[in-house]
């Protein structure tokens, strides 16, 4: 063995995991050796392009569309409740965002709560940044701080091991008092107090990413490699003399942008200068490989389907719509549907302690959406939305009827009979010089024609008691007619959401798309294309009949087919259901129809109401209680004050 070898070996550094342990003399367990792992972390998410766009964006996936705050009507007081939930203005949906962001980075999140002053309630919810906590080993008591590390002007920093700290207790709704800390963490095995993020294991290739920004930038900065050699086989002169025919060099043949070149200064030529070849020529193409390397290890851990769902191009992949629509489901199923469940899980634990009287739910993101034809939108836009796209003045604030003539005549003939068909039976009327007709809600009742009726109601329906409760709105449409506006007219094997769209049905044929919407928590254009998808594959049949009072109603059924199919795939959900109530105040002054629904406390299903209508003659929706004289004003209303309310309901167990 040759003894005058110099070889030396590099190795590349392995990257430790943190430890998380007390420090001596103080309450909390510190977060990583140097009390300080939440900036590399930090260190991870803004210096990796990849990193950080994949963590963003999963945060934006996991928020969502964030609390249906727009699903509730305005004066609905858990609507007001979670529009501003801190003194600083903040909504839900505020707060809710930097818990996602800081439970994607950290994998695990923090929520200051402050009870009331006479402790019956919470009276704000403020989010901490993950980056100020620390915690005890039971997570009974945090300490948050703005000084765990001491930043220099150059950037630098370091642990401050004499940190000042404000100490919170956990929350703790059984003992309501001051200001407490609500943790949220996602389970790490052989982690107490702090868990490791999802993607820790790509630690290294995530370092990598950043090196390699980082060298590329550094050979730009500095003109990349030399690509000349000259020699100078002269002798060695002295170092003075050196530095300044180097300088000559410069000046000569170097620009603004210089290339680099290698001087030599050697005794002659048999002792000239040699270059050994380091392969730069090809670094290029070694650096492409372990970019791609790093990319893909970077993607697998953070569990990612498709890149292209966070704005990634990858080489060689298509994205089809086909391809994308498959990747946002199997992402969706995967990892979104559980964060958004843990999230859920921690603002449902202190929404009712705020007066919020519902349950809620993260609305998903819609990463990709069907196409659909002028007749399918046409079908599942409301009356004014396709007289406001006509150019026609709204029902509620009409113009003169010459008006509406004129604009008819300034329509193309293909489209006046739609702008026809989404006028009111009355506006058809005036434009022939008619009289308007007798609505149905504007007929005077007896009080034995509304006993008979709530006699009809006491035959159907099911007892309340009988049902958990998860969303409720008004009904939006106020008869039969208007109702078939929610209906909507068109890969491969049922998902989820058909699966249970197909049960909802079985269940309810007449279940109306807005409803299912809620049930499923998606929106309209997404439930057109599961009718759609549902009725190409023959899986459903439609049926489009007039009922008694002489409006237009869709039924859709499963067929037999499709009945075996839910036999086989048993949908766990197959406990949701859409059912109506009758809702309003309870008081003296009711008539004794609302009297007795509200007595009933019923839900009914929408074949339920048909039927009701149907025995009676006239839609019940639109009837309601009857006229109703506004005590405030004096002006009279068509209907009472009493509304059906859509509830989206499980059956109690």
């Amino acid at each position: 063995m040759d003894n005058n070898l110099n070889v030396r070996f590099v190795a590349l550094e392995e990257i430790p995991k943190p430890v998380f342990k007390e420090q001596k003399g103080k309450p909390y367990i510190k977060y990583g050796t140097d009390n300080a792992y939440n900036k590399y972390l930090m260190f991870l998410f803004k210096s990796s392009p990849k990193n950080q766009a994949i963590i963003e964006g999963k945060a934006d996936y996991v928020f969502g569309k964030g609390w249906p705050l727009e699903r509730m009507n305005e004066d609905d007081p858990n609507r007001v409740i979670l529009e501003k939930v801190n003194t600083s203005g903040e909504s839900a949906n505020d707060v809710t965002q930097k818990v996602a962001l800081d439970f994607e980075i950290a994998n695990f999140a923090f929520l200051q709560v402050i009870w009331s002053k006479d402790r019956t309630a919470i009276a704000e919810i403020y989010h901490i940044d993950f980056n100020k906590v620390r915690t005890n080993e039971q997570g009974t008591e945090f300490y948050v701080s703005d000084e765990w590390v001491k930043e220099n002007a150059d950037g630098t920093w370091k642990a401050n091991a004499n940190a000042g700290y404000d100490t919170y207790p956990a929350y703790d709704p059984s003992n309501p008092r001051g200001t407490q800390v609500l943790y949220l963490k996602k389970y790490t095995p052989g982690m107490a107090a702090y868990p490791l993020p999802g993607y820790i294991a790509a630690d290294n290739w995530i370092e990598v990413d950043v090196e390699i920004a980082a060298y590329h930038h550094s050979n730009v900065k500095g003109g990349f490699f030399a690509n000349k050699i000259i020699n100078l086989n002269n002798g060695i002169p002295e170092t003075p003399q050196q530095e300044e025919i180097e300088k000559r060099f410069k000046k000569k043949l170097t620009g603004v942008r210089s290339q680099k070149f290698i001087l030599a200064f050697n005794k002659n030529a048999e002792s000239a200068t040699s270059i050994e070849d380091l392969g730069v020529a090809e670094s290029d193409k070694i650096f492409d490989l372990l970019n791609k390397t790093a990319g893909q290890e970077i993607f697998t851990a953070h569990r990612v389907t498709s890149p292209m769902l966070f704005g990634i191009r990858v080489e060689g992949q298509l994205g089809g719509r086909t391809e994308l629509i498959d990747a946002s489901e199997l992402f969706q199923n995967t990892y979104v549907n559980n964060r958004q469940q843990e999230i859920e899980r921690m603002f449902n634990w202190i929404f009712p302690k705020m007066g919020v009287t519902v349950p809620l739910t993260l609305q998903r993101t819609e990463i990709i959406t069907s196409r659909f034809s002028e007749a399918t939108q046409t079908q599942n836009m409301s009356r004014e939305e396709i007289r406001e796209k006509m150019g026609l003045p709204s029902e509620e604030k009409k113009g003169s009827m010459q008006e509406v003539i004129n604009a008819l005549k300034a329509l193309p003939d293909s489209v006046v009979n739609k702008v026809l068909d989404a006028m009111s039976k009355d506006e058809l009327r005036a434009l022939a010089a008619l009289t308007p007709a007798v609505s149905m809600s504007t007929i005077h009742f007896s009080t034995q024609e509304e006993e008979e009726a709530a006699a009809v109601f006491s035959r159907f329906g099911v007892d309340r008691a009988k049902f958990r409760l998860l969303l409720r709105r008004e009904a939006r449409f106020r008869n039969d007619s208007e109702e078939v506006a929610h209906f909507a007219a068109a890969d491969d094997e049922l998902t989820n959401k058909q699966v249970v769209a197909l049960d909802l049905l079985n269940k309810d044929p007449l279940i109306t798309p807005d409803d299912l919407a809620s049930a499923l928590n998606v929106t309209l254009e997404e439930i057109g294309g599961i009718l759609s998808y549902l009725e190409e594959a023959e899986l459903i049949k439609t049926v489009k009949r007039k009922d008694k009072s002489g409006n237009t109603v869709l039924e859709r059924k499963p067929v037999q087919e499709a009945l075996r199919l839910l036999k086989e795939i048993r949908p766990l959900t197959r406990s949701i259901q859409v059912m109506y109530s009758y809702e309003g105040p309870e008081d003296d002054r009711n008539r004794p129809f609302c009297a007795k629904m509200l007595e009933l406390d019923r839900l009914y299903s929408r074949a339920d109401i048909e039927a009701i209508s149907t025995k009676l003659g006239y839609s019940v929706w639109a009837r309601r209680g009857g006229w109703y004289t506004d005590p405030k004003t004096g002006a009279p209303r068509p209907y009472c004050r009493h509304t059906w309310v859509s509830n989206v309901v499980v059956k109690n167990v």
